[in-house]
């Protein structure tokens, strides 16, 4: 299954060499009915029409790849593979060919890990599922961006990356998980500060369909005035400020801007955007 499910099992002193070793841990035949979905699941969209071509190739060759599941009493909770499960319950097929972990010492916190490990290593998820399964990690398991890449064997940058997009606008973020908008898109709208502004614009491109192109056009002016803020009155750009900002925006899932005002004093703004938005803050901070 990849360096995504090592990188947990070998912690946990786990032989992650049987999993995929027919011989050492062969593929067992399970009843569909017994296989429970794992209620930790990260991925909460599936393409229809990806789903009926993975039955369709399944009907036609078989299961190529068997799913991964974990005993459970008498049932089995799913590991990884739903969008297989899916497809074979599509095909009414009473069983499925799947690798079995009896590890009755991992937690459900163990599962969630497991599970959005393995959805970044093989799923085809998108820009917005990618970047909340980081945040999930993150904060989740209290994993450094560090510590994530190297779990999932990407680089640090492309993690950090990922995980600004968390400072989208809610709208932005639905947006671009239901495919209407690209990742180039939304990288273009953080060049923009101001979230009325990012939200007039992020409409244009979905009503006028305005490519990525164009928008990075259109959102220069926002980036030089960005530079010049920073640099104003000598303003020094302060790397360990910035770091606690993505911390805190991370946290509270908002936007957060830390203003040093001298040597020692600052101010920490953190926004919200409706009341339960304000809610859901004073329950973080309560945490």
């Amino acid at each position: 299954l990849g360096k995504g499910l090592s990188a947990i099992f070998t912690d946990r002193n786990a032989d992650m060499n049987a999993a995929d070793d027919p011989v050492k841990n062969p593929v067992n035949e399970i009843y569909v009915n017994k296989i429970k979905v794992n209620p930790l699941q990260p991925r909460e969209d599936f393409d229809e029409a990806k789903l009926k071509e993975l039955a369709d190739s399944i009907k036609q060759n078989g299961l190529i790849q068997p799913i991964t599941v974990r005993k459970s009493g008498e049932d089995y909770i799913l590991i990884s593979g739903e969008r297989r499960l899916r497809a074979i319950k599509s095909l009414g097929l009473e069983k499925a060919a799947a690798y079995i972990f009896d590890r009755p010492a991992d937690t459900n916190e163990n599962l969630l890990e497991l599970a959005l490990i393995e959805n970044i290593q093989r799923e085809d998820l998108n820009a917005m599922e990618l970047s909340d399964s980081y945040k999930r990690l993150s904060m989740d398991f209290s994993l450094t961006q560090e510590q994530i890449s190297d779990k999932v064997s990407k680089q640090r940058s492309t993690v950090a990356n990922s995980l600004r997009l968390q400072n989208l606008p809610v709208e932005i973020k639905v947006s671009l998980r239901k495919n209407e908008i690209t990742e180039g898109h939304a990288r273009m709208l953080l060049r923009i500060d101001n979230l009325e502004d990012q939200l007039v614009l992020w409409k244009r491109i979905v009503n006028e369909n305005i490519t990525v192109k164009n928008l990075e056009e259109l959102t220069k002016p926002a980036l030089k005035k960005k530079r010049a803020r920073k640099m104003k009155l000598g303003e020094i750009y302060d790397p360990h400020l910035q770091s606690i900002e993505d911390i805190l925006r991370n946290f509270f899932g908002t936007k957060v801007k830390i203003t040093r005002k001298s040597k020692f004093t600052g101010e920490i703004i953190i926004e919200y955007f409706s009341n339960d938005d304000l809610e859901r803050i004073m329950d973080k901070c309560d945490q």
